[in-house]
């Protein structure tokens, strides 16, 4: 068959049809390649930059792809920041081959140009996100024992439940006299960072916050919110003349970079040096022989990450319940498993993540086309999670949706569960994804318990791309005390 007779035929396929599986290239007897795959005309050199500015640059870039999918198809290829082709797709089955079948023993993904070239001018060695390898496999096999298995859960509860209600008490004492708005954004982040310190520590540590303690906290948040908005303003330009130049945007991105560092290595070697009288995630650690060096960069990396990803996600679950009473009631009168289901519900309409990546070890096979060694793949997590094929009513806030004993489901006629993949599959899926989903499950029951929600403001609050999903202005609530 030709091949401009085969891409027809794909794009005719049914929903259903499309669901390829992932073949071996032996068994494949007509291939079509990387250039066979949907891709809009680009310029040389400059690719689609042009587009891609005019659309609004990179805090829309979300949005960007969202609408490339609905132009050329669940899977296309598009030409941005690099010289080369990224493989875009928002179908699940490809996604789950990509994750499953395709990234191999040392899954790669791609790391911003910018962080590249920091490690690269200043030799600065990183925790799990950053290593590659044998490194990466050995080290995530000892922290995969003591985050991921189902008995982790019994000593991660205690610390993460003991400074959310800190955090709530401290809600409570400032609502007392009259309801209060406080600063979600840097509230959740400080919270986040708390958590992940309370975890490292372990419920026996000597090491308890002071004032200089939250001033270091503080200053620490603020950092690390900059690396992200830093990098998203340095995406789609050219990364060697901004630092060549030392142009503003790369002066700001490496103070950035050097605060957080150098705050969270402090962190972690204090709590290094007293890990014999802790018996947290440092004690864990060092009882498998694992390296102070490698101890410091994981932990530092760890409590870097912690305070986007939790922090966002609390803050657009807060943000959807205030404007869905309702739905605050319900958790109220049902047990814990439908605040999993909140939390879900969230994930699927304002992914922490918005696009997760891998590059192709060896020449592989996805859906019907063959694509080579080093080919970087994209999965369009925001985009999967609001298609109406995988998900009916996609832009409606139904927590219901994953409750299989919930009757009203039965309206719901696509429910892919699969489509929304907040925390990645396979072997270098969220290694905090345990910690998140008690820490965020626990603050939501905690906060509903103890307030009412109001939403303050007239607009809608709209999504930006800042490396993670945020939202594009200061989300206020209003925090009423439950009487």
């Amino acid at each position: 068959m030709h091949r401009c007779a085969i891409i027809s035929k794909c794009k005719r396929m049914s929903i259903y049809e499309k669901r390829h599986i992932t073949t071996s290239i032996e068994n494949m007897k007509s291939i079509l390649t990387i250039d066979d795959i949907p891709h809009q005309k680009y310029l040389p050199i400059i690719g689609t930059r042009l587009d891609f500015f005019i659309a609004g640059g990179s805090t829309r870039l979300h949005e960007y792809i969202d609408f490339r999918h609905k132009q050329l198809g669940s899977i296309f290829r598009e030409k941005l920041a690099s010289s080369s082709d990224l493989v875009f797709i928002s179908d699940s089955e490809l996604m789950k081959s990509l994750f499953i079948q395709l990234e191999g023993k040392y899954p790669a993904h791609i790391l911003p140009e910018a962080w590249v070239l920091y490690e690269k001018l200043y030799g600065s060695k990183r925790g799990l996100f950053f290593m590659d390898g044998e490194e990466w496999l050995h080290n995530r096999r000892i922290t995969n024992k003591h985050l991921l298995r189902e008995e982790s859960e019994k000593w991660l509860q205690k610390p993460i439940e003991e400074t959310i209600q800190r955090f709530i008490q401290n809600w409570k004492i400032k609502a007392k006299q009259n309801p209060f708005v406080p600063d979600l954004e840097s509230e959740f982040y400080k919270l986040s960072t708390d958590v992940i310190i309370a975890i490292l520590l372990g419920n026996n540590s000597s090491i308890k916050p002071d004032k200089y303690y939250e001033q270091l906290l503080n200053v620490f948040s603020e950092s690390v919110k900059k690396i992200f908005q830093t990098t998203t303003r340095l995406y789609a330009l050219p990364i060697n003349i901004c630092q060549k130049f030392n142009f503003k945007v790369w002066r700001d991105f490496k103070e950035s970079v050097d605060v957080s560092l150098s705050l969270a290595q402090k962190i972690a070697s204090e709590i290094l040096s007293k890990a014999h009288e802790s018996d947290g995630l440092i004690k864990r650690l060092c009882t498998e022989n694992m390296p102070d060096k490698d101890i410091t960069k994981i932990v530092a990396d760890f409590v870097i990450a912690a305070g986007d990803t939790t922090a966002y996600t609390s803050l657009w679950i807060l943000y959807l319940l205030s404007k869905h009473a309702e739905i605050v009631n319900e958790i109220r009168s049902k047990d814990s498993t439908y605040i999993k289901y909140v939390v879900k519900e969230s994930m699927r309409l304002y992914p922490v993540a918005p696009f997760l990546t891998r590059i192709i070890p060896k020449e592989s096979i996805l859906g019907p086309y063959k694509l080579h060694a080093g080919t970087p793949v994209i999965a369009s997590i925001y985009t999967s999670g609001r298609d109406d094929n995988n998900f009916s009513r996609p832009h409606d806030f139904l927590p219901y949706r994953w409750d299989r004993s919930d009757p009203r489901k039965k309206e719901l006629i696509n429910h892919i569960p699969s489509a929304s993949l907040p925390f990645a599959l396979g072997s270098r899926s969220c290694i905090g994804k345990k910690i998140a989903m008690l820490q965020i499950s626990e603050l939501i029951k905690q906060i509903t318990d103890n307030f009412d929600l109001e939403f303050i403001g007239e607009n809608e609050v709209k999504t930006v791309t800042s490396q993670i999903l945020v939202p594009n202005k200061k989300v206020e609530i209003k925090l009423i005390p439950q009487k």
